[in-house]
């Protein structure tokens, strides 16, 4: 009897992994390469059994064909990185994985049809397997085309998921209050007007106008797509007392806005923070600010905005690579804090402690450098562990230790110290305490406390 070389099990098992690879391959950002490694050997697999196939049918030339093209194209995207390629042959396993699934199926009931298993109860449950097989088809389908939709378009996921605005308009109208500390909080004062988000609050120590005294100017995070410079969460906590805590040490505080990606990506925040400069020191005497005595401050993505924009500040060479003009004197710049900062853009999606929020993050960056910000001239050009030179002013340094980027803290903080930067790391194990991303600004941790007070040291030093 003429052996048939059908296997639909192989076939629909095949067609399952490759679906399920080429789905996670991207939403799991940290296994991408090992991913397809899987993929590339599924494929060989399909390539095996369609040359192994008996006869000669336009589907086994086709499977054949195709398995061939994703070979070579995995194997270039194995070698050399690009995202566009990434999607290109996840996409191209997820097809081929339903494909498969489809003619495995197909194939198992040709099987059954010809030994004539017919029966009506048989029948029956045929017709209640590819009722449920639609549904699940239908539903898979549209599970798959929405992460493809956002692994190419990261735009969209952005607006779906976050609260964000880009406006011209401020949310408040600016006033001036008194907070129960006494110091003097004036909201949305306009500093620009070519780009939205153009606001910032000042927070003027004992609500006196009249002496000048140091400032810390404070950008907040938010994966450069969303966040503002108060925010509350859900347990009703903002960044208030994080403010509060530098004025009652007789500091006054700007915090500034800025416009988001992907509709004002790279570099549009350095230019922002600059007109905010500029702003500063034209009306420095009207809020007591001493432009002269100055601290620069950041969280997450805003940690990263003003540490490049330091650079900037510091570095002539690399402003002119920038095109941006500096806009305030080195000696002027008395420190840098960075809270939870983003350091290596091109590893922003590499905490590898939550495969969720590193997923987010690579729509962040893609929204901020482009789809293939982990090998894109942009994202390099803003690496501050490589870019930073010994111009460089004092810097503290903080992060959490869960979901964050402590691994490139460090790795910044061993760069500061080759290069004989002045600086202090401030890092707690997680035996000692859980730390989340931002752990510091929203001050509901107890390490937050201490970290302020290790901050407000740091900034005494600075400001002798």
């Amino acid at each position: 009897m003429k052996k048939k070389f059908t296997y639909p099990f192989l076939w629909g098992m095949l067609g399952l992994g490759m679906l399920i690879l080429g789905t996670a391959s991207l939403v799991l950002v940290n296994f991408t390469k090992i991913l397809h490694i899987f993929i590339l050997i599924l494929f060989v697999s399909q390539l095996t059994l369609s040359l192994m196939k008996r006869g000669n049918t336009k589907f086994i030339t086709w499977l054949a064909s195709s398995g061939t093209i994703v070979i070579l194209l995995e194997l270039v995207f194995l070698l050399h990185y690009h995202y566009i390629l990434l999607c290109v042959n996840a996409f191209a396993a997820i097809i081929m994985g339903f494909l498969l699934l489809v003619f495995s199926m197909n194939s198992a009931r040709r099987a059954q049809t010809q030994k004539g298993q017919q029966a009506k109860r048989y029948k029956i449950f045929m017709i209640g397997v590819k009722s449920l097989g639609a549904i699940a088809g239908v539903l898979m389908v549209a599970i798959v085309g929405f992460i493809m939709l956002l692994a190419v378009s990261p735009k969209l996921g952005i607006h779906l998921f976050f609260d964000q605005t880009n406006s011209y308009h401020p949310e408040k109208k600016s006033t001036e209050t008194v907070m129960k500390d006494g110091t003097l909080y004036i909201n949305d004062i306009q500093y620009g007007t070519k780009y939205p988000n153009s606001f910032l609050d000042i927070y003027i120590s004992h609500h006196d106008r009249t002496t000048v005294r140091p400032t810390y100017i404070f950008i907040h995070g938010g994966g450069f797509v969303t966040g503002d410079k108060v925010e509350e969460d859900k347990a009703g906590r903002s960044e208030f007392d994080y403010y509060t805590s530098f004025t009652n040490a007789g500091y006054n505080v700007v915090s500034i806005n800025y416009a988001f990606a992907p509709e004002y990506a790279y570099p549009t925040p350095m230019s922002q923070i600059s007109e905010a400069i500029t702003f500063l020191k034209t009306h420095a005497n009207e809020y007591g600010l001493d432009m002269e005595k100055v601290i620069l401050g950041g969280s997450s993505a805003g940690g990263h905005i003003i540490g490049q924009f330091a650079m900037i500040q510091t570095d002539q060479d690399y402003a002119q690579e920038m095109k941006i003009p500096s806009v305030l004197a080195v000696d002027s710049i008395k420190g840098i804090i960075f809270n939870s900062a983003l350091f290596e853009p091109t590893k922003f999606a590499q905490s590898k402690d939550s495969w969720l929020k590193d997923y987010l993050w690579s729509i962040y960056g893609r929204a901020y450098w482009g789809n293939d910000y982990e090998t894109n001239q942009y994202a390099k050009q803003a690496d501050l562990v490589k870019n930073v030179t010994n111009n460089y002013p004092p810097v503290f340094i903080s992060d959490g230790n869960t979901a964050s980027f402590y691994k490139q803290a460090s790795a910044f903080d061993k760069k500061l110290a080759a290069l004989g930067i002045e600086h202090q790391f401030n890092y707690y194990e997680k035996k000692v305490a859980t730390l989340p991303h931002g752990y510091e600004v929203t001050f509901d941790q107890h390490y937050a406390q201490k970290n302020m007070k290790k901050m407000l040291g740091f900034v005494g030093e600075q400001f002798e």
